[in-house]
């Protein structure tokens, strides 16, 4: 199955289903919006994010700043996760041209989330998790993002079109 040429065929097919298969150049046109979209909101949750724990004993208890931070988190965990949904079927139908299992679509995706569980997890576990325990599940994230983008955007594929 092949991408259809309308924009909301194309979108369904791209983005919201497992099955067909595309060649590199396909996957890497289709990969960089949900990318770019999850690098922007990522970036402006670092920016916004609380980087200290508040004293109720100085502060009011309803902060509007706060709610509005923490109500930006929640949309931003949304729309993380619609990103990545995005970006695991485009992957999978790259797997899928590659003659290998669609489900590794999933590794870079489940890594990064690893990855960001642990470095949420590390100062909040009051002294359980040491600082430098980050750093594998950083790499181990790290190296599977490049394997998937070395694989899925310049591996030959079945398709019509794997030229680079």
């Amino acid at each position: 199955m092949t991408a259809p040429a309308t924009g909301a065929e194309r979108f369904r097919f791209l983005y919201r289903q497992g099955e067909g298969a595309i060649d590199a150049r396909q996957w890497r046109r289709a990969s960089w919006q949900p990318v770019a979209v999850a690098i922007a909101l990522s970036l402006a949750w670092l920016a916004v994010m609380p980087r200290q724990a508040r004293d109720l004993g100085h502060e009011d208890l309803i902060d509007w700043g706060v709610a509005a931070t923490y109500a930006y988190l929640m949309v931003y965990v949304f729309a993380l996760f619609l990103c990545a949904i995005a970006e695991y079927f485009v992957s999978a139908k790259r797997f899928s041209d590659r003659g290998m299992p669609p489900g590794l679509a999933g590794v870079a995706p489940f890594a990064l989330f690893l990855a960001g569980a642990a470095n949420w997890y590390q100062p909040h576990s009051e002294g359980l998790m040491p600082p430098w325990a980050n750093f594998p599940f950083d790499a181990a994230a790290l190296a599977a993002v490049a394997w998937t983008i070395a694989e899925l955007g310049f591996g030959a594929g079945r398709a019509a079109g794997d030229e680079l």
